[in-house]
């Protein structure tokens, strides 16, 4: 390098790709595996924060320790060093972006913030692992958890029923072969795929892998109707999430000539709900404890939510064309078990059913940590307050009351109340607001805090034109 050059590194000051050091000592081996866990930068040896030379000569044996701290990194990372002219005092150690990501010390692992080198939790190792496509929550080993105890045998017979498979070989030969098991010190451990889909209480190891169900009244959470949380092996939460989905749903019966059964006709389809909620447990992220599989029925609408946007490499306009898997292990045991019939076709076959059943295609609410599916229900409510029969909507004298009320001006649930002499309680406040608010003619001024002291309501286009319609 020559120096002119060092010295404009020097005016640049310290950042994200330039750390200075005085000298070769123990914390040169943070700085490398930082950069190498970042997106690589340079080191200047010789130079204080503050920019100045150091006045000592830097020779080979300076150069030798350098080597020795970024071969003693694990995994060894690669570094070129390099004099400066006219100027014997300065090294410059390079360290590209590494490829084996995570890269530790001895004293752990770092990364860039900005111009600082900083310690990383487990949780940020994960994700250096997941960014590096090494890791897979999946396939981790979970040797806390005593194969004996907790292994349920009956829930490998039942996978093999499921896969119309005969099983041959020992349970634990079995499993070793589904890659669900390996043999540690010569003791069985199963990985966590193991752990969710065949032992007797997995959310005692993996409570955030439950999925939350919940029926509420209405079209906002509010008022919860019915609610549960499925916290058994993989294969019976779906089962059982299926089950709470029947009895929140309309489903009638019909015969076909021929058959003697009768046949369940779900107000949507069963096979594109089942589909969604096993895309769900395929594909969600398990590697963040804090979030759960969320199933929501509401009156206009179900939504099925996992944590875990795209996976990496995956973009909106690959839905349905493309399949990257989060968690391949699971989706593998899935697809075995018959809950998948086809990789990379789930979303396809949903609209397919929807189509048949005469329903909107599904709906996608995705950000960088969640993917929404949602199924649009039929609307169809009898009550008090207003009617709706194919599409049109009658509602009554005191519901245009407060329609026309709220046009004028944002207006408060006691406003509301006190304007049609009701007391302001829970009981009128669900017979005369809430069904407004579930055909869409009225609306919250803060959705996102129901219960927020500064709620106001307000009319929306469609209670206008019903206002404009009398």
């Amino acid at each position: 390098m020559k120096k002119i050059e060092l010295q404009a590194l020097i005016e640049q000051g310290e950042g994200f790709h330039l750390e200075f050091k005085e000298s070769v000592n123990t914390g040169l081996a943070k700085e490398i595996v930082a950069f190498a866990n970042a997106k690589g930068g340079i080191v200047l040896i010789g130079v204080d924060d503050d920019g100045n030379i150091k006045n000592k000569a830097l020779g080979n044996d300076d150069r030798s320790k350098i080597q020795d701290h970024a071969r003693n990194c694990d995994p060894a990372v690669e570094i070129t060093i390099e004099s400066v002219d006219e100027e014997p005092n300065v090294l410059v150690v390079r360290i590209g972006e590494g490829q084996n990501k995570p890269y530790r010390c001895t004293s752990g692992f770092y990364s860039r913030d900005g111009a600082s080198s900083n310690k990383r939790t487990t949780q940020e190792i994960y994700d250096m692992f997941f960014d590096a496509q090494r890791f897979s929550f999946d396939d981790v080993l979970c040797p806390d958890l005593e194969f004996d105890k907790y292994f349920d045998p009956n829930l490998l017979r039942l996978f093999f029923d499921r896969a119309g498979k005969r099983q041959v070989l020992s349970d634990k030969d079995a499993l070793h072969n589904l890659g669900l098991l390996k043999f540690v010190d010569d003791k069985p451990v199963l990985n966590n795929t193991g752990v969710l889909f065949f032992t007797k209480d997995p959310s005692f190891f993996h409570r955030h892998a439950i999925i939350q169900c919940a029926r509420y009244k209405g079209n906002i959470k509010v008022d919860i109707e019915d609610q549960k949380d499925m916290d058994f092996d993989i294969m019976k939460n779906v089962d059982e999430t299926m089950a709470f989905l029947r009895r929140s749903l309309d489903v009638a019966f019909k015969f076909e000539s021929g058959n003697p059964q009768r046949i369940e006709v779900w107000e949507i389809p069963f096979q594109a709900l089942r589909e969604a909620v096993v895309n769900a447990i395929a594909h969600r992220d398990y590697v963040h404890r804090g979030t759960h599989i969320q199933v929501e029925v509401f009156d206009d609408r179900v939504s099925i939510t996992n944590f875990g946007g795209l996976a990496k490499g995956m973009t909106v306009d690959d839905l349905g064309k493309k399949s990257v898997h989060r968690n391949p292990n699971i989706v593998n045991i899935l697809h075995r078990a018959d809950f998948i019939e086809k990789l990379g076709t789930g979303l396809l076959r949903i609209d397919e059913e929807l189509i048949a059943a005469d329903l909107p295609k599904a709906e996608f609410e995705i950000s960088n940590n969640w993917f929404s599916i949602i199924f649009k229900r039929k609307a169809k409510r009898v009550d008090e307050t207003y009617s709706s029969f194919d599409g049109e909507v009658h509602i009554s004298e005191r519901s245009m009351t407060v329609l026309k009320f709220c046009s004028e001006k944002p207006r408060s649930r006691s406003e509301i109340l006190e304007h049609l002499g009701l007391t302001n309680d829970t009981r009128n406040y669900r017979n005369n607001v809430l069904p407004l608010i579930d055909l869409g003619l009225i609306r919250m001024t803060l959705p996102d805090t129901p219960n927020n002291k500064n709620q106001k309501y307000v009319l929306t286009t469609k209670g206008k034109q019903k206002i404009s319609e009398e």
